[in-house]
């Protein structure tokens, strides 16, 4: 018999949050995992949305894709751009780089030693497999790598997303604190992701078990800390999670934060 999916976390404004699901906090690191048009960057977002610190501090999201929310919340003026190039931005708000794969890796592997020098800032990584040192099993002991075993002291949350996890090196999933897994590609990009959650936490079979059937747009959950797992149903839609953004945001232009 095939599982269904049960439960929804809600928003931060509606009931209580049903037991098991919480938003990752400040300093917690997500991993975000689904194919093309599964339902991950809307998800992402959505969570990104509703609890990410961007008042408090930088968040920078590396958006090699040009991700359809992304671009609309650029155009709204609620992201601002910034080059890879560039100094990174001292104040707080959500700022997007946008790298064509063909200029090269020398520019995304600088800007990101610029981060991990600099700490005390929010990186969204969109997608994981773009970064080469991300690939495979292999440890390079490049920025992102060393972000990632060392940005919980320097300030560095990271919400890291991927097509195939099955390409994605171990490090994205030893230090995350939380793990989704919308529709994959394969067996082995499951088994990639769920290697990684013991097998004796809350709910571990029913959420994560091989006859699993998941709805479009539902998703697999684990939360490290509470050590259990959930299904989730899809999220609210693109105008829903503009309108968060852009409550905040403007709530950040009249307390003068940006």
């Amino acid at each position: 018999m095939n599982a269904r999916p049960k439960f929804l976390p809600p928003r931060r404004d509606s009931a209580p949050e049903p037991s098991g699901f919480e938003f990752p906090g400040p300093t917690d690191r997500v991993t975000i995992n689904g194919m093309t048009g599964s339902g991950k960057s809307t998800f992402a977002i959505w969570l990104f949305a509703e609890s990410a610190d961007f008042e408090r501090r930088p968040w920078i999201f590396l958006d090699f894709k040009g991700e359809d929310i992304i671009n609309r919340a650029l155009h709204e003026k609620l992201f601002k751009p910034l080059k890879i190039t560039a100094d990174l931005p001292q104040n707080p708000g959500i700022y997007v780089v946008h790298h064509n794969a063909r200029n090269g890796q020398g520019p995304v592997s600088e800007f990101l030693w610029s981060v991990y020098e600099r700490g005390k800032t929010g990186l969204f990584l969109d997608e994981a497999t773009m970064v080469p040192e991300l690939r495979g099993e292999g440890n390079s002991g490049g920025p992102f790598q060393s972000i990632l075993s060392q940005g919980r002291s320097k300030g560095i949350p990271t919400y890291v997303l991927a097509q195939r996890p099955v390409h994605v090196n171990n490090m994205v999933f030893t230090e995350n604190n939380f793990y989704s897994a919308f529709e994959l590609a394969s067996k082995e990009d499951l088994k990639k992701v769920k290697s990684h959650i013991p097998s004796s936490s809350a709910n571990f079979e029913k959420v994560w078990g091989d006859d699993v059937v998941l709805k479009d747009y539902w998703s697999r959950w684990y939360d490290r800390k509470r050590k259990s797992s959930m299904f989730i149903r899809p999220v609210p839609d693109a105008n829903k999670i503009i309108a968060t953004l852009k409550e905040r945001v403007d709530t950040m232009r009249e307390t003068e934060k940006i």
